[in-house]
């Protein structure tokens, strides 16, 4: 997971964790690096003295180291170092004179060395001869443990002393195991004072943070929006980290509030236009259909050309007094002024008195109807129910080719209420087969003049076209009855479903 991801607090923990971890790590390798050159410089003395009073000669003659002894007689002078008292426990030495190479190691509670095997003396012997007595290296001997070793040539004769290592790579690894615990203690112990610290700092920034919240909550996309939220002054003090940003969100509030006031200013006076204009035109359009009502006991006696005018005229004043209907509806239901009486509808009968005129007018449709046997009544208006059903029933003839296969149904559904008990609704489902609603469109279905595309199958005349207004007005009167209307569509067909409060 990427770091940028995570909450600031966290990172900021995170990232003073790591430096301290690193700056731990640096200072613990730092102290056990020192310590370690000095217990080895310590050793390396150790080893130096030991070499010097074996070269020269300070033996003397100790015990085993005169004639009459065992095989040992036949050990030269830098073996015999090693019978000596004050020799120390582990101290070896190993002599090569060409013909196979002779060790012996002195051990604590022996009166005498001990010879060393095959495979020590040759791990031994692979130490290349230095050109001096300070040149030490660290060598594995099998069966004794790492030790520290000096190797030289002494009239062609190869000579190694070593004392043992073990006491120091122990007292090293104490000193890393300590080291270790110590440096994580103290990341752990500072890094919870830091979270602490950084939490308390952070107060002031998660203040911000919940203003902002507070405003997506607001409900904006409908009404009067009231955007009165703001970071408090002593937040929003420009200088600090903190303070530039309540500023900053402040100016981004003034600018939002000052363009919902315009937006809704410019949409009620759109909305009072269109108000003010629908009833203005209802007047004139009555008074044409008026004036071509009079003139039909006389189309007959009439040339075509005048009778197919008047027709014309009569069809245009219908479409556009249903378009004008439409237009004072919606705006009545945008503005909240559109009453609606709460009665019983029984969706049963209403659903196949619907059903049965679309057979009549939509005869090349196949229309299957399934409702149950007892009736299903919602609390609404009757005009309204009718209203919302007829045009999401007839978008679905009028907008698909012939021979599509149109279903609707009715159902009482369960609708789980958060923190209270389930209530119950009745579902209105209309679905076809037909084509689907074009991709580009399917999100602002309910929108105002939201057209599909005009390619597809749809009737003429006075009840023909598409305004883009039905399902826009059918989402409203819905909404005024506290119901809701969803759409699901596809290559393989649309389905609308109403629900609405049972009664």
């Amino acid at each position: 997971m990427r770091l940028r991801r995570w909450r600031l607090q966290t990172r900021l923990i995170v990232l003073a964790g790591l430096v301290l971890l690193l700056v731990g790590t640096g200072i613990g390798t730092a102290s056990w690096l020192s310590v370690r050159t000095s217990l080895m410089s310590d050793l390396d003395e150790q080893l130096t003295s030991m070499t010097s009073h074996a070269r020269s000669g300070g033996a003397g003659s100790g015990p085993g180291a005169g004639p009459g002894t065992d095989s040992s007689s036949a050990v030269d002078s830098a073996l015999r170092f090693l019978f000596q008292p004050g020799v120390g426990d582990g101290a070896l030495a190993v002599v090569d004179s060409g013909g196979g190479g002779e060790g012996l190691i002195a051990e604590a509670g022996l009166s005498r060395p001990r010879s060393l095997s095959s495979d020590a003396i040759e791990a031994l012997l692979s130490v290349e001869p230095g050109n001096s007595e300070t040149s030490h290296e660290s060598v594995r001997v099998p069966g004794f443990g790492d030790y520290r070793v000096v190797a030289f040539e002494d009239n062609e004769t190869r000579i190694i002393y070593g004392v043992p290592q073990g006491r120091v790579d122990a007292a090293m690894d104490r000193t890393a195991w300590t080291t270790a615990v110590v440096v994580l203690t103290g990341v752990l112990i500072t890094a919870g004072l830091m979270a602490v610290i950084i939490h308390r700092q952070l107060r002031d920034l998660r203040d911000v943070a919940r203003t902002a919240r507070e405003v997506t909550d607001l409900e904006l996309s409908a009404g009067k929006p009231e955007l009165a939220l703001r970071v408090s002054s002593e937040l929003a003090v420009p200088g600090t980290e903190v303070g530039d940003v309540g500023a900053a969100v402040n100016r981004m509030l003034d600018h939002v509030g000052t363009a919902l006031d315009e937006r809704y200013r410019g949409t009620e006076q759109m909305r009072r236009f269109v108000a003010d204009a629908s009833h203005e035109l209802r007047t004139p359009i009555a008074t044409i259909r008026g004036w071509a009502d009079l003139t039909r006991p006389y189309r007959a006696d009439l040339p075509a050309e005048v009778t197919t005018s008047l027709a014309k005229i009569d069809s245009g004043a219908m479409r556009m007094s249903s378009l004008v209907d439409d237009l004072l509806l919606l705006a009545r239901l945008e503005a909240g002024r559109q009453p609606t009486n709460e009665d019983t509808v029984d969706v049963s009968s209403l659903l196949v008195e619907l059903v049965d005129d679309a057979h009549v007018v939509h005869p090349d449709h196949s229309l299957i109807l399934d409702v149950p046997p007892d009736p299903l009544e919602v609390c609404g208006a009757l005009d309204h129910v009718r209203r919302v059903v007829s045009i999401v029933l007839t978008n679905a003839c009028v907008h698909t080719p012939p021979g599509t296969r149109v279903s609707v149904s009715a159902a009482a559904v369960r609708k789980p209420v958060a923190g209270k008990a389930p209530s119950d609704d009745v579902a209105i489902r209309i679905g076809d087969d037909g084509p689907g609603i074009p991709t580009e469109i399917r999100d602002t279905v309910f929108d105002r003049f939201v057209r599909g595309d005009p390619s597809r199958t749809r009737q003429t005349g006075a009840q023909g076209g598409s305004s883009g207004l039905g399902l826009a007005i059918a989402s409203g009167l819905i909404k005024l009855m506290h119901g809701s209307i969803t759409m699901a569509s596809s290559d393989e067909g649309t389905i609308f479903e109403l629900r609405l409060p049972a009664a």
